[in-house]
């Protein structure tokens, strides 16, 4: 009590408009216990702001008397200063509300002290009955009567308007019985701010969007009015009500759009919204308004807390999302089917079939620089994929959304083709489609400096690049997503999060950025490791490797299993993925989404030589092994010699032509002892190829000097060497058959 006393003196003697009067009675609260409190300072204080209140004519200083008792009014926890001034207060807020002669502008004071009494009332039970129930049937009359004259204005104040509705909304909620015969009045001036429509002081409206959202939540309000056991009906008129003028305003739009009319679902009549233009000019605006303001509207009744279980009409809902012709109308279609989503839960599973159609094949449609619609996209299926796990989705819509992903980071990667092999091949004596790359090459370097190198991502481009990021983990998790397409994605997130640190200041359009991409890029390498499968190859150890501190609980189940390894054999070197190629169905899938390897040069006549598997090039060392052919014998034939590795520069044998190769001498090494084992890094001479291509016998051939037996002794010595290190990961993997080694390089060919 002695600390809070010395502020009353204070307070009684500033003038109520003085600037430091509000700040001082918030922060010290002295009317929060007024039994504590000086009764003599607090009889003052309140005696000298109830003459102000009272008085006949607005001032300034009246409507600071109002803000200073709404303040008193909601610190006060035992109803004194109610039960003292309250009645007074309310009488002379009400009469100068409902007075036709007060200026608008002078209204929201008052208006705020009286909404602020009647909602404290109820925990006043006394002072409610005596005070409050009286009014709130002349109260409900004004505030309609109020909201009617701020709308006839030819300048309407605004402001003044969007305080009207937040409080009628509010008192509607604490007493929706008293406002059920203004109910009707209210829908018409709701519609009429939703809508837009011209009035003869207004013929051309511009509503600011915070009119139109408050209009949305008030009119979602309303149907507590018809009671508990008619609300849920009321809810479902007035959503009819707003479908029917959306089924209106999207016929508006497309009516003549189309040749033909689509086949959607009729939407509800609507007897609220009057007829549109038929000039397709003035139509087209016009539609386009209502089809914002009742979306909003829209939005705002299915957030709305029912008492009771209604109906939601999906099919006509979803409508919205059927045509896209505008961002405007993709807007207002991703937002109402979130909202559907939110407010129904499983029970939009049945649809989601339907609504994953249009809404994947929108995002596959629209292009790279319509960033913002994609990011909308993006995000509403991040909410889908939260709420219905694509697990349970088919595998084709996860596929889908997960190659749209991987193609809006494109814009993170370089678009520059590399030239060095180009260039490599053309020094060595290259064919003609080797000097065209080369120039290829020399004109894309020229590109660069005359500026049409790297640009900088703008804000748009970032959202949408952080939306697929976050979506990416989700899309993981399908069952049956394809190895190639998931391998792919975590190889570009790993090339993507040790690529970042490279980039350019000039890359992002802001300081953070660069942090904010790494930290999501980061998530998506987490989230990989508890996948766990459906990989064509491992990458935990490369992620375990680049990823830093902050991901260790991620890390852990990885790195500290619960359970022991199972007892297995040591993988072939073929899996290991620090040895393994790409694979030709990933290198279909990346090419499908447009990327490119670091060193790979791409041009047109490669991507027509991919079509054509005959003149497809191996991508394979320059030294290969030559095949020795054996005769096709009904009896087992003579081991194959040793051969010296060849370099091929003419195209291979027919299969029904002998080989004339030139002699080559043959060393014949000591024995060697035991072998230990070998990193694959040796080179590939020292292995011997095999073959069982049926063709000429080798006996026959003038190169082969060596005795049989000479030839046995070989044989028995690599036999042995290769059952003493049985470790098959030790042996690169080489198919002696394959079409791919005996493919020559097509500049070669050009030379033949």
């Amino acid at each position: 009590m002695a600390e809070a006393t010395p502020v009353l003196p204070l307070l009684s003697s500033l003038p109520l408009t003085h600037p430091s009067l509000l700040p001082l009675l918030q922060s010290h609260t002295p009317l929060a216990r007024p039994s504590t409190q000086s009764q003599s300072q607090l009889t003052k204080l309140l005696n000298r702001l109830n003459t102000v209140l009272l008085s006949r004519d607005d001032s300034a200083e009246k409507r600071a008397a109002c803000a200073v008792a709404k303040v008193m009014v909601e610190q006060d926890q035992e109803g004194w200063v109610l039960a003292e001034w309250g009645k007074g207060w309310v009488g002379g807020c009400l009469g100068w509300i409902a007075s036709t002669s007060s200026s608008i502008a002078s209204i929201p004071p008052y208006l705020e002290l009286l909404t602020t009494i009647v909602l404290t009332a109820p925990h006043f039970p006394s002072f409610e009955r005596q005070t409050v129930h009286p009014i709130m049937g002349k109260l409900s009359v004004s505030l309609g009567k109020l909201l009617e004259r701020s709308l006839s204005e030819s300048q309407p104040e605004w402001d003044v308007i969007c305080t009207i509705l937040e409080s009628i909304q509010s008192l509607v909620l604490q007493s929706p019985a008293n406002f059920r015969p203004s109910t009707p009045a209210f829908k018409t001036n709701l519609f009429a701010l939703l809508l837009m429509l011209p009035t003869p002081t207004s013929p051309s409206p511009s509503i600011p969007p915070q009119i139109r959202q408050q209009s949305a939540k008030l009119l979602a309000a309303l149907h507590v009015t018809s009671g508990k056991a008619q609300s849920p009906a009321a809810w479902i008129a007035d959503m009819k009500q707003v479908l029917g003028g959306l089924g209106k305003a999207l016929g508006g739009i497309t009516s003549d759009a189309w040749e033909e009319d689509p086949v959607t679902v009729p939407p509800p009549a609507s007897t609220s919204t009057p007829d549109l233009p038929a000039d397709p000019l003035q139509r087209l605006p016009i539609a386009l308004d209502w089809l914002e303001g009742l979306t909003q509207a829209t939005l705002e009744m299915l957030s709305f807390p029912t008492s009771r279980p209604v109906a939601i009409p999906v099919a006509g809902l979803h409508h919205a999302f059927l045509i896209a012709s505008l961002p405007r109308i993709w807007a207002s279609g991703t937002q109402l089917l979130a909202a559907v989503a939110l407010a129904t839960g499983d029970h939009l599973f049945p649809h989601l079939s339907n609504i994953f159609d249009h809404s994947v094949w929108l995002l596959e449609r629209i292009p790279q620089s319509m960033c913002e619609s994609r990011t909308l996209l993006l995000r509403f299926h991040s909410l889908l994929s939260t709420l219905y796990p694509p697990s349970l989705l088919p595998v084709e819509y996860p596929t889908r959304l997960l190659r749209s992903c991987l193609s809006s980071l494109s814009p993170l990667l370089g678009d520059k083709r590399d030239s060095v092999a180009a260039a490599s091949k053309n020094e060595s004596g290259g064919g003609k489609r080797g000097k065209k790359r080369a120039r290829g090459a020399e004109d894309g370097l020229v590109g660069d400096l005359e500026g049409k190198g790297r640009r900088g991502l703008s804000h748009s481009e970032l959202e949408c690049i952080i939306s697929a990021l976050l979506l990416t983990p989700l899309l993981h998790t399908a069952s049956l997503l394809a190895p190639s397409l998931l391998t792919l994605s975590v190889r570009l997130h790993l090339s993507i999060y040790l690529g970042l640190p490279s980039l350019p200041a000039s890359t992002f359009p802001e300081v953070g950025a660069r942090e904010d991409v790494r930290v999501v890029t980061r998530r998506v390498l987490e989230k990989v490791l508890s996948i766990g499968e459906g990989w064509s190859k491992g990458y935990e150890s490369v992620i375990v490797s680049v990823l830093d501190a902050a991901s260790q609980p991620f890390m852990r189940p990885t790195l500290h299993p619960k359970l022991p390894p199972m007892m297995r054999h040591q993988p072939a070197l073929s899996e290991l993925h620090f040895f393994a190629k790409e694979t030709d169905e990933e290198k279909k899938v990346r090419k499908e989404l447009g990327f490119g390897l670091e060193g790979e040069v791409v041009d047109g006549e490669e991507m027509e030589e991919d079509e054509v598997p005959a003149k497809r090039v191996a991508a394979v060392a320059p030294v290969v092994q030559a095949p020795v052919q054996v005769a096709a014998q009904p009896q087992f034939a003579q081991p194959a010699p040793v051969v010296a590795p060849v370099v091929i520069q003419q195209t291979p044998p027919v299969a029904l032509q002998a080989p004339t190769p030139a002699p080559a001498p043959i060393t014949l090494s000591p024995q060697p002892p035991i072998p230990t084992f070998q990193p694959p890094t040796q080179p590939a001479e020292s292995f011997i190829s095999f073959t069982n291509t049926t063709t000429t016998s080798s006996s026959t051939d003038p190169s082969v000097s060596v005795s049989t037996q000479t030839q046995k002794k070989v044989v028995e010595t690599v036999t042995e060497r290769m059952q003493v290190d049985d470790d098959d990961e030790a042996l690169p993997e080489m198919d002696s058959g394959s079409e791919d080694e005996l493919e020559l390089d097509d500049d070669e060919e050009d030379d033949e």
